[in-house]
């Protein structure tokens, strides 16, 4: 191999000239998993690019392990290893023992590589999601798309069974988040209790809304780093979200989500993201693919109660729940009470916006499962590869 030649190979490989054959192999490993990990959930999908990449690191990897090797060879072959002189004692006659030859047998096994006097087969790598356990990948399609139903119907049966009951504190925080949450999009001290109760600051707070928008850039920068093309997204949308809550929506608009309609509403749309989350593929710092199956089932149980609450109310099964769960139905600062008397909302009104609120969130969770069962997105993949090779 000439100089040319073996300039590239150093070049190809990110090593100096005077690199040793161990130094050679770790940065190969260190490089080759690298391109794998760029995959971002891709595995089972072809890669024309990302496969080339790899078929020149390696052979720029084999080349100049090869020339290594064979200097390595030429240094031993012209200075030749001097064998100490050993003074053994004599020894007795019962002592004296013939270790017999060694057969066919008795002989311990050699690589056929080596057999020859040739070279040590190439290192074969695994990718490190092979020997992941099979429920907490993201590229399986038979978990995308079996497990999420499955679990949904698992829900559903414990909430009709008396199992349900001990499932309520969920439905009550949920709600209480939902109060919560969009308070704090808006910029507002808000701390959800699991007694059915969130108290709410209504003054603007600069720790609330840039220690939020931290959390975003956070994930943001994670994601950019592991190339998660759903955290990316998510990242932004919920960083541009905030941003129009707190600075460009009315005060009265704003008082509307976090105070009247964000309980019942955020058990809708809080409970659908726990649920849709379960196919995101998260930054590997958030261990999510094992949390994810507790977030989906919290969700899911929010979600059918909530959903098979009002879908009886619309009905005329069930009455509207006015009141509060601290008060009771006589006071007069609840959510359904603050909707007819601060905004105007009729009780057909109330009855069929959440209606129609829990028809959208069924539509979002099968727009979703369906991306994944026809493995569309590998679109959203395909696209943080093509960054990641960009970079």
């Amino acid at each position: 191999m000439n100089e040319a030649e073996l300039a590239e190979c150093h070049a190809a490989l990110g090593v100096s000239a005077g690199v040793t054959l161990e130094e050679l192999e770790r940065v190969f490993m260190k490089k080759n998993f690298a391109l794998i990990k760029g995959k971002a959930g891709a595995a089972d999908e072809a890669n024309p690019a990302l496969d080339a990449q790899r078929a020149a690191l390696r052979a720029a990897y084999e080349k100049l392990a090869e020339h290594l090797r064979e200097k390595q060879r030429s240094a031993e072959a012209a200075e030749p290893r001097k064998r100490p002189t050993l003074t053994v004692p004599p020894m007795t006659a019962k002592a004296t023992r013939t270790r017999p030859p060694m057969t066919p047998l008795t002989a311990p096994p050699m690589p056929d590589g080596l057999r020859d006097g040739g070279v040590p087969p190439p290192l074969i790598l695994r990718d490190p999601a092979d020997d992941e356990f099979a429920l907490f990948r993201f590229d399986l399609w038979k978990v995308n798309v079996f497990v999420p139903p499955l679990l949904l119907g698992f829900v559903l049966l414990v909430n009709l069974s008396p199992l349900g009951f001990f499932l309520k504190g969920f439905h009550v925080w949920m709600h209480e988040f939902g109060h919560a949450t969009a308070a704090w999009m808006c910029g507002f001290r808000a701390t959800p209790l699991p007694l059915g109760w969130t108290p709410v600051e209504p003054v603007y707070s600069h720790f609330v809304y840039w220690g939020l928008l931290l959390m975003f850039v956070i994930l943001f920068l994670a994601a950019w780093k592991e190339r998660k093309a759903w955290a990316l997204g998510a990242a932004i949308v919920l960083a541009g979200l905030q941003y129009y809550m707190t600075w460009r929506m009315p005060q009265l608009t704003q008082e509307f989500w976090w105070s009247a309609f964000g309980g019942v509403g955020g058990e809708f749309y809080l409970s659908t993201l726990f649920m849709m989350f379960f196919w995101m593929q998260l930054p590997e710092k958030f261990k999510w693919g094992a949390c994810r199956y507790l977030f989906f089932f919290i969700g899911a149980t929010a979600f059918l109660n909530i959903w098979l609450r009002w879908r009886d109310i619309y009905h005329g099964l069930e009455e509207i729940p006015f009141g509060s769960m601290i008060n009771g139905e006589d006071d007069q600062g609840g959510d359904m009470n603050k909707l007819m008397d601060g905004f105007g909302w009729k009780k057909f009104t109330i009855r069929r916006n959440y209606l129609l609120l829990g028809y959208g969130c069924w539509a979002a969770l099968g727009l979703m499962w369906a991306i994944f069962a026809l493995n569309l997105n590998k679109v959203a993949d395909r696209v943080a590869g093509k960054f990641s090779q960009a970079e």
